[in-house]
Protein backbone atom coordinates (compact mmCIF):
# COMPACT_ATOMS: atom_id res chain seq x y z
CA UNK A 1 0.00 0.00 0.00
CA UNK A 2 2.75 2.66 1.00
CA UNK A 3 4.49 1.54 -2.37
CA UNK A 4 1.06 2.90 -4.36
CA UNK A 5 0.79 6.07 -2.47
CA UNK A 6 4.20 6.62 -2.66
CA UNK A 7 3.81 6.02 -6.36
CA UNK A 8 0.59 8.23 -6.82
CA UNK A 9 2.45 11.28 -5.12
CA UNK A 10 5.33 11.13 -7.15
CA UNK A 11 2.79 10.88 -9.99
CA UNK A 12 1.10 13.81 -8.84
CA UNK A 13 3.87 15.78 -8.45
CA UNK A 14 5.28 14.98 -12.06
CA UNK A 15 1.47 16.46 -12.87
CA UNK A 16 1.75 19.61 -11.28
CA UNK A 17 5.54 20.39 -12.15
CA UNK A 18 4.52 19.59 -15.49
CA UNK A 19 1.03 21.69 -15.35
CA UNK A 20 3.13 24.61 -13.69
CA UNK A 21 5.81 24.28 -16.42
CA UNK A 22 3.40 24.91 -19.04
CA UNK A 23 1.68 27.84 -17.26
CA UNK A 24 5.11 29.76 -17.29
CA UNK A 25 5.77 28.76 -20.97
CA UNK A 26 1.95 29.45 -22.21
CA UNK A 27 1.59 32.16 -20.11
CA UNK A 28 -1.71 32.02 -20.05
CA UNK A 29 -3.79 35.33 -20.17
CA UNK A 30 -6.58 34.59 -17.19
CA UNK A 31 -5.17 31.51 -15.03
CA UNK A 32 -3.55 32.66 -11.92
CA UNK A 33 -0.89 30.41 -10.29
CA UNK A 34 -3.43 29.92 -7.24
CA UNK A 35 -5.54 28.72 -9.62
CA UNK A 36 -3.06 26.26 -11.18
CA UNK A 37 -2.37 25.03 -7.29
CA UNK A 38 -6.30 24.43 -6.39
CA UNK A 39 -7.16 22.44 -9.54
CA UNK A 40 -4.24 19.93 -8.73
CA UNK A 41 -4.72 19.97 -4.84
CA UNK A 42 -8.68 19.75 -5.28
CA UNK A 43 -7.87 16.91 -7.95
CA UNK A 44 -5.20 15.33 -5.98
CA UNK A 45 -7.30 14.67 -2.98
CA UNK A 46 -10.61 13.69 -5.31
CA UNK A 47 -7.97 10.95 -6.39
CA UNK A 48 -6.63 9.83 -3.32
CA UNK A 49 -10.13 9.45 -2.04
CA UNK A 50 -11.37 7.46 -4.77
CA UNK A 51 -8.58 5.13 -4.31
CA UNK A 52 -9.75 5.19 0.04
CA UNK A 53 -13.64 4.25 -1.18
CA UNK A 54 -12.37 1.93 -4.02
CA UNK A 55 -10.30 -0.19 -1.47
CA UNK A 56 -12.85 0.06 1.17
CA UNK A 57 -15.27 -1.29 -1.16
CA UNK A 58 -12.81 -3.87 -2.05
CA UNK A 59 -12.69 -5.18 1.02
CA UNK A 60 -16.18 -5.23 1.49
CA UNK A 61 -15.97 -7.88 -0.81
CA UNK A 62 -18.13 -5.41 -3.58
CA UNK A 63 -17.25 -7.35 -6.88
CA UNK A 64 -19.41 -4.98 -8.65
CA UNK A 65 -18.17 -3.64 -12.30
CA UNK A 66 -20.01 -0.72 -11.76
CA UNK A 67 -18.23 0.12 -8.52
CA UNK A 68 -15.13 2.34 -10.80
CA UNK A 69 -17.93 4.17 -12.51
CA UNK A 70 -20.01 4.93 -9.84
CA UNK A 71 -17.20 6.14 -8.26
CA UNK A 72 -15.66 8.20 -11.15
CA UNK A 73 -19.66 9.85 -11.33
CA UNK A 74 -19.23 10.99 -8.21
CA UNK A 75 -15.87 12.54 -8.71
CA UNK A 76 -17.60 14.15 -11.81
CA UNK A 77 -20.36 15.71 -9.64
CA UNK A 78 -17.72 16.87 -7.18
CA UNK A 79 -15.97 18.64 -9.84
CA UNK A 80 -18.27 19.94 -10.86
CA UNK A 81 -19.65 21.51 -7.55
CA UNK A 82 -15.93 22.93 -7.43
CA UNK A 83 -16.23 24.35 -10.61
CA UNK A 84 -19.90 25.92 -10.15
CA UNK A 85 -19.13 29.38 -8.77
CA UNK A 86 -16.93 29.42 -11.97
CA UNK A 87 -19.05 28.08 -14.49
CA UNK A 88 -21.51 30.69 -13.71
CA UNK A 89 -19.22 33.68 -13.90
CA UNK A 90 -19.29 33.57 -17.89
CA UNK A 91 -16.12 35.36 -18.72
CA UNK A 92 -13.07 34.44 -20.68
CA UNK A 93 -11.47 33.70 -18.04
CA UNK A 94 -14.27 30.92 -17.21
CA UNK A 95 -13.68 28.44 -20.14
CA UNK A 96 -10.04 28.70 -20.37
CA UNK A 97 -10.26 27.61 -16.28
CA UNK A 98 -12.67 24.90 -17.43
CA UNK A 99 -10.47 23.87 -19.97
CA UNK A 100 -7.76 23.83 -18.36
CA UNK A 101 -9.65 21.93 -15.14
CA UNK A 102 -10.82 19.62 -17.16
CA UNK A 103 -7.67 18.70 -19.19
CA UNK A 104 -6.39 17.73 -15.59
CA UNK A 105 -9.36 15.60 -14.38
CA UNK A 106 -8.54 13.51 -17.88
CA UNK A 107 -4.93 13.19 -16.93
CA UNK A 108 -5.65 12.14 -13.43
CA UNK A 109 -8.49 9.54 -14.61
CA UNK A 110 -5.85 8.16 -16.70
CA UNK A 111 -3.57 7.79 -14.02
CA UNK A 112 -6.54 6.35 -11.71
CA UNK A 113 -6.95 3.52 -15.05
CA UNK A 114 -3.79 2.48 -14.78
CA UNK A 115 -3.31 2.15 -11.27
CA UNK A 116 -6.02 -0.09 -10.94
CA UNK A 117 -5.18 -1.75 -14.14
CA UNK A 118 -1.91 -2.41 -12.91
CA UNK A 119 -2.19 -3.02 -9.17
CA UNK A 120 -5.60 -5.19 -9.52
CA UNK A 121 -3.73 -8.79 -10.67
Amino acid sequence: MFKKGLLLLIIATAIFMLDFILFNLLKFRNITLPDVVYANLFLLLLTILFFAVYKWLKKRKTKSPFTFLSLSFLKMILSLIFLFPVIFNNSDYSSSYIIHFFSLYFLYLFVEIIFLIKFSK
